[in-house]
């Protein structure tokens, strides 16, 4: 019996062994980068983005084509599914007025759109703001005027925080530092907007901004009189009152870069892509600390391929541990079109956000074959689809010389 137990004891190790391989190979793997979605209907670069109720939305933009055609109204929206891909997009209610370099955000069961540009005989900077219900099916009730703000701003930053609509920066004639807020009605309604004594500590244009719990981020942004981008970052307290306390800097990004995607996910607040002597496809991360100010920045998965102008959203956790490996804080990050060397883009891209702030997917091995063979696939960049008409440059449209 001895000699049996010791003739078959290898046999038995080698089963066990392969047994434990086959187990842990179908454990998730975390794989750093970007998986791509089903692809917009209209290629935009300079338009809103918005989660709610389980659905992406692309609102507004330019598409090329020429300033007269470039401004859409068009407003299109998928369902996110578990896995995080998105159904086929569908077209819901225009906005009321064709605008791009706006901004979006939603609340109360609406979404909001202030600002931007549109064209008419020539370029019109807009105050105007309107907002939509969103309904059961995803799609969006007709579009409705707002109070207007109290002065036009191009491609500022929007932040929602105790029931105040921030606008931030942006254009005017002249690279703003002011902020106006308007108060957000238990109806969804907006309250007359007025300009705070609290301005940025300089002028931000193109520029991006992150809300992480009470504390606002406001991310690089143009340079007025000799081009290129800031790598300044500064931040504010909100206060109950809807208030802030005065801006302070904080840490500086790597790269200077305007025209890029800035969004918060969790404690952590990343800037996407961008331009900066050439268009960029890097991507950093700071954290917010418990003071207020940010981290050192650091680099993130980079963008698929470069580009400026995308719009970015993100969904909230995932319900529950069962649906995400334990370690995954489950947040996804959607960065939708944008445009590159006169290209405008119908690329949606998306990756997860873990708990150490990094950007990528988790993926099961379906073979023995190695680790490359993952269910589901990277992002791959859409063939190009150059726009009919005469594109314009986009830093000649959103950075002009006062």
């Amino acid at each position: 019996m001895i000699q049996l137990l010791r003739r078959f004891l290898p046999v038995g190790w080698i089963f066990l062994t392969l047994c434990s391989g086959c187990s842990h190979s179908s454990q998730p793997t975390w794989v750093p980068g970007w998986r791509s979605a089903e692809p917009l209907i209209v290629p935009r670069t300079g338009a809103g983005a918005v989660i709610a109720n389980g659905h992406l939305y692309a609102i507004g933009g330019i598409r090329g084509g020429g300033l007269e055609q470039g401004f859409v109204n068009s407003v299109e929206f998928a369902g996110i599914q578990p896995d995080g891909s998105v159904t086929d997009w569908r077209m819901t209610s225009p906005l009321i007025v064709p605008r791009g370099f706006l901004k979006a955000v939603t609340s109360h069961g609406f979404i909001y759109v202030i600002g931007g540009e549109t064209y008419h005989n020539g370029l019109v900077l807009l105050n105007t703001v309107e907002r939509a219900h969103i309904l059961p099916s995803g799609g969006l009730g007709p579009w409705e005027e707002m109070n207007a703000m109290t002065t036009p701003r191009r491609s500022p930053s929007a932040v929602l925080a105790h029931n105040y609509l921030y606008a931030i920066g942006g254009y005017n004639g002249l690279f703003l530092n002011s902020v106006e807020r308007a108060a957000v009605r238990p109806d969804g309604s907006l309250g007359a907007w007025g300009l705070l004594q609290t301005s940025l500590t300089t002028d931000r244009y193109i520029h991006g901004a992150g809300h992480v719990g009470d504390y606002i981020y406001i991310v690089g942004g143009h340079i007025q009189d000799v081009g290129g981008g800031k790598s300044s970052v500064e931040w504010t307290k909100v206060h109950a009152d809807g208030s802030l306390s005065p801006w302070q800097l904080t840490a500086t990004t790597k790269t200077p870069r305007f025209l890029a995607s800035t969004i918060a996910a969790g404690p952590f607040v990343f800037t996407l892509g961008g331009f900066q002597d050439g268009y960029l496809s890097s991507v950093e991360r700071a954290t917010s600390l418990p003071d207020g100010s940010l981290s050192a920045w650091a680099e993130a998965a980079p963008l698929p391929r470069p580009k400026e102008g995308a719009a970015a959203a993100v969904d909230d956790p995932l319900p529950s541990a069962s649906e995400r490996p334990s370690n995954a804080a489950g947040r996804r990050l959607y960065l939708l079109g944008g445009s590159r060397e006169g290209e405008y883009l119908r690329d949606v891209e998306w990756a997860v956000v873990n708990d150490r702030g990094e950007l990528g997917y988790w993926a099961t091995p379906i073979s023995s074959g190695g680790p490359s063979l993952m269910q589901g696939s990277p992002a791959a960049p859409l063939p190009a689809r150059p726009t009919p008409g005469a594109a314009h440059s986009q830093r000649d449209a959103v950075a002009p010389r006062p």
